[in-house]
């Protein structure tokens, strides 16, 4: 299914996501820290594992916003 969002419409939310996407990250990053400091594996893991999905979350966005400014 495809959504009738104008091109405009798309951009703006895809750079209001990427942003939102970066603040999560940066979270995570400093979650990873904590924990870290406190020595726990299990949290380290979990956040080295949302940190990745971040990351491909942004590529993807980022990808989507190019095709729209070609």
């Amino acid at each position: 299914m495809s959504f009738n969002l104008s091109d405009e419409a798309k951009r703006n939310l895809l750079v209001q996501r990427i942003d939102a996407l970066n603040l999560e990250g940066y979270q995570h990053e400093l979650n990873k820290k904590s924990a870290e400091a406190l020595n726990n594996q299990e949290l380290i893991d979990q956040s080295v594992q949302a940190i990745e999905i971040i990351k491909s979350a942004i590529s993807v966005h980022e990808s989507e916003l190019a095709d729209l400014d070609k």
